[in-house]
């Protein structure tokens, strides 16, 4: 490859980089077109394209130096990236994506390209669905403000209302301010578009930033205006007003007043004189094309980064899924003085809960004492996926439950793990308190934590040995006049005889789907 332009690297690095990230990119397409939050994230890899384009003379006059202090932490998140892919973990594959496109970028065409280069690589950070940690952290308090904002500006308009929480009692109904209309997602595309104004708009740097800042006080402001019309069409004309077509149609025309917004903000940075500078025709080179000083050993090492990660990748998706006959359903209803009574889960319950198949029955005990079990498993179970095994700990509290306790609880002598480290939980609502285990399982290895199963599950990937994997979680109700201490001996005996009855339930009945 010695002497190959720049150009054409850059180009091979490209389509490489695809296919070596084909199944994040896969899921990624998949959310933009069947979720509406985020359906213009297909519009920011084209316009950091143009970015490019724009910049391409400066850019072909920059001297390529491949910038080798950028190779240890590029090689440290293509290894995050594996970890995300092999072990289910879309959260953290798909935001690694433009990280590792600045990072290949940088190490293989240097410090000056990467600057002239920033923003049209930076830009595609847009095209990443907000992490889920976000939409629990800041869209749980935005969600707050928007609503008490949402109230002000009702009861500003005569509007008789109380806010309490996320939901707006207007007194013939209630609004409830949701996560979707927490103002997060709104914000996310919101910045971008202050990013791209900025850019086509102005000239002078602190008038762009000053359009990138201007977008967060903008999203609040028109969210709540959003919530506050919402309100006043509810009151008037029911809440059919705040669903469907009308809601869908008042995010457009609320993002419709941003872009106004902006505008008129563009006007007022118009008092403040300045001399332009036009960022995008950049001056002092006008060389007659890119100088190359011998990238072709880090263009060799990236492509060789790239070959790792797709020969994994695509060796995992060969391993044929790992079947149940009769699926994790048929698990049986009494075993060792325990019996119980199954109940099905709706398919889209399962789908939700990142499980391919489900298992959910109440066993009693001789005395009469009660233990819920639930499982979750799943046959195919590398590759990064959209949703992977949901947490108790958010699930459960969003129920109702209040978390007393949450630590890291050992059971001892359980067959196949030996001692089995769980998540114990006490949770109470009502006056009432419960006990919950909850752990994942390959065929070999077992965690309490989400985290340590996908690495197990990473691992299984490498070397090339298929497993299943399960989440199970059995709950039981903590009695009156009873101790934690005597409710976990009756769960550490329901566990040890469940894990012997499933070890023998599943050597019976998996098989592998041929391909």
């Amino acid at each position: 490859m010695k002497g190959l332009n720049p150009a054409v690297q850059a180009v091979i690095l490209a389509l490489a980089f695809v296919g070596a990230y084909y199944v994040p990119f896969s899921s990624l397409y998949h959310t933009w077109m069947t979720n509406d939050d985020y359906s213009y994230g297909l519009l920011i890899p084209l316009i950091s394209l143009y970015f490019l384009w724009e910049k391409k003379k400066s850019l072909m006059a920059v001297p390529i130096r491949p910038y080798w202090p950028a190779l240890p932490v590029l090689i440290l998140f293509v290894m995050v990236s594996i970890y995300g892919i092999l072990g289910s973990s879309g959260h953290i594959s798909r935001p690694a994506l433009p990280v590792l496109i600045v990072l290949f970028a940088l190490f293989c065409f240097g410090w000056n390209l990467f600057k002239k280069a920033a923003l049209p690589l930076c830009f595609l950070v847009f095209m990443i669905p907000l992490p889920t940690v976000l939409d629990r952290t800041i869209g749980v308090y935005l969600k707050s403000i928007s609503s008490e904002l949402g109230g002000l500006f009702l009861r500003i308009l005569g509007y008789s209302v109380h806010v309490s929480g996320n939901v707006i009692d207007l007194g013939v109904t209630q609004l409830q301010v949701v996560d979707a209309c927490s103002g997060l997602r709104f914000l996310f595309p919101l910045v971008a578009l202050g990013v791209v104004y900025g850019y086509f708009f102005e000239r002078v740097l602190w008038k762009r930033v000053a359009c990138v800042l201007i977008t967060v006080p903008i999203a609040i402001l028109t969210n709540v205006l959003r919530i506050g019309i919402a309100g006043i069409l509810t009151y008037n004309f029911g809440s059919g007003m705040a669903e469907g077509f009308f809601h869908d149609f008042q995010g457009w025309a609320i993002f419709m007043a941003s872009l106004v917004f902006l505008f008129i903000f563009s006007l007022f940075l118009r008092l403040f004189s300045a001399k332009p500078k036009d960022f995008r025709k950049e001056s002092g080179f006008s060389g007659l094309g890119i100088k190359n000083k011998n990238n072709t050993l880090a263009f060799g090492v990236s492509m060789l980064l790239l070959l790792a990660v797709a020969v994994l990748t695509f060796n995992t998706k060969a391993l044929p899924p790992v079947k149940i006959k009769g699926g994790v359903e048929s698990f049986p209803v009494a075993f060792s003085g325990w019996t119980g009574k199954s109940s099905l889960v709706s398919p889209e319950i399962i789908e939700a809960s990142g499980a391919e198949e489900s298992f959910n029955a109440v066993y009693q005990d001789n005395a009469g004492q009660a233990i819920s079990l639930y499982m979750g498993y799943r046959s195919t179970a590398f590759l990064e996926n959209e949703n992977f095994f949901h947490s108790p700990t958010v699930c459960l509290p969003s129920s109702g439950w209040k978390t007393i306790s949450n630590s890291k609880y050992i059971i001892n002598a359980v067959p196949v793990f030996g001692s089995l480290a769980v998540t114990e939980m006490v949770m109470e609502s009502m006056g009432e308190k419960q006990l919950v285990y909850f752990w994942f399982q390959t065929k070999d290895k077992a965690t309490h934590d989400k985290n340590i199963n996908r690495f197990h599950l990473a691992l299984h990937a490498i070397q090339k040995d298929n497993t299943h994997d399960l989440f199970i979680r059995p709950i039981t109700m903590i009695g009156k006049q009873e101790s934690i201490e005597i409710a976990r001996q009756r769960m550490d005996g329901f566990v040890r005889e469940m894990m012997a009855t499933l070890d023998t339930f599943l050597k019976e009945n998996q098989f592998e789907e041929p391909g």
